[in-house]
């Protein structure tokens, strides 16, 4: 996600820190941008304290409280800029790893129709044989030894359809034209 301060890397990360004030308390990162470290906490902060604290697969940091505002605080790292770059690029290696996709919110119920064997026709025009694991009036999650690439568009029985997703052995694809909702049922045909 983009905002006026650059680019925000989502990471879940738990740490131990404390303050010279405060003992030990948890807290858990949210996110990293040029602004700083993004953590949430049940202790509540004040801008301008000093701050350490000791990060899973990060290791310990000193920092200072740049805002605070309910449970959430960001931090900005003591350092040196060659240890800020390498900070940096470790919590940006890890966001990655951890893959924060957004799932498309699914709006339309989904069925598993009586008729599971599809005809599948690919891009190029060559026809598979693909089984329904379930579909809505939005979309289709199939079976299907090939993988077409994603935002390819194929034809899944009469319907034309989109792939916006690959799982193990299959793929999920939205109808170009979805089904009105009360043409979904058991018994349907596509």
């Amino acid at each position: 996600m983009k905002d006026m301060h650059g680019p925000r890397h989502r990471i879940i990360l738990p740490a131990l820190c404390w303050t010279q004030r405060r003992r030990d308390f948890y807290a858990i990162t949210t996110d990293v941008s040029v602004e700083g470290i993004r953590f949430r906490s049940s202790s509540l902060l004040s801008p301008g304290e000093d701050l350490t604290c000791s990060i899973r697969y990060i290791g310990l940091l000193h920092a200072r409280i740049d805002q605070a505002v309910g449970q959430e605080f960001v931090v900005s790292v003591r350092g040196g800029r060659p240890a800020l770059v390498g900070l940096a690029r470790q919590f940006v290696t890890l966001s990655r790893a951890q893959d924060f996709r957004v799932e498309p919110v699914r709006l339309d119920r989904r069925i598993v129709p009586k008729q599971k064997v599809v005809v599948v026709t690919l891009e190029g025009g060559h026809a598979v044989s693909g089984h329904v694991l379930n579909i809505s009036a939005s979309g289709v999650a199939l079976l299907i030894d090939q993988t077409p690439e994603l935002g390819a568009t194929i034809r899944v029985g009469q319907k034309l359809a989109r792939v916006m997703r690959h799982f193990t052995h299959g793929l999920g694809a939205a109808f170009v034209e979805p089904f009105e909702p009360g043409a979904v049922h058991e018994a349907m045909t596509i």
